[in-house]
């Protein structure tokens, strides 16, 4: 795809991992060969490669990612935190809670301990002091995830 016309927010927009992605840039005639044979290929080597369970990425039948896997570890009372391999600094942690959608989850900061963005609606300040208190205890490992899939050494300064 074509896209040197484009800013980098219209760029962002043709995501062709995605449907509604390549959908637009379909619809824009921005679609190449090159991004066709991309996805076949996807499809291909998620069908039939090897050490798929180490890969960072699920397709589907489309060639449409549908996962990426995070490092991630379970706690007590269903709690689970999770650092992505794609996501973006400041270096954080996902917090999620079984029970509850995964786009409601609570972010901490792996530098300062503390909240980054907004609370979902199933967290009280009991729940908030706990998550604070585990990233502190376990910040070894989440800062080595996010070493691992970022690069970027992490140290709490707080």
């Amino acid at each position: 795809m074509k896209d040197t016309d484009l800013t980098p927010r219209e760029r962002a927009g043709y995501n062709l991992g995605e449907p509604a992605g390549w959908e637009l840039a379909e619809s824009e005639d921005r679609l190449e060969a090159d991004d066709v044979l991309g996805r076949l290929v996807a499809i291909t080597l998620f069908e039939f490669g090897e050490n798929k369970d180490d890969w960072s990425v699920a397709f589907n039948d489309d060639g449409f990612i549908t996962a990426l896997v995070a490092d991630g570890k379970l706690f007590d009372g269903g709690i689970s935190v999770h650092v992505w391999p794609n996501d973006h600094p400041p270096p954080h942690v996902h917090i999620l809670k079984k029970s509850e959608p995964d786009h409601e989850y609570i972010k901490i900061n792996l530098e300062t301990a503390e909240i980054d963005g907004d609370l979902p609606p199933w967290a009280n300040s009991k729940q908030v002091k706990k998550m604070k208190a585990l990233v502190r205890r376990h910040h070894g490992l989440f800062a080595g995830w996010w070493e691992k899939n970022h690069g970027d050494v992490v140290t709490l300064l707080a």
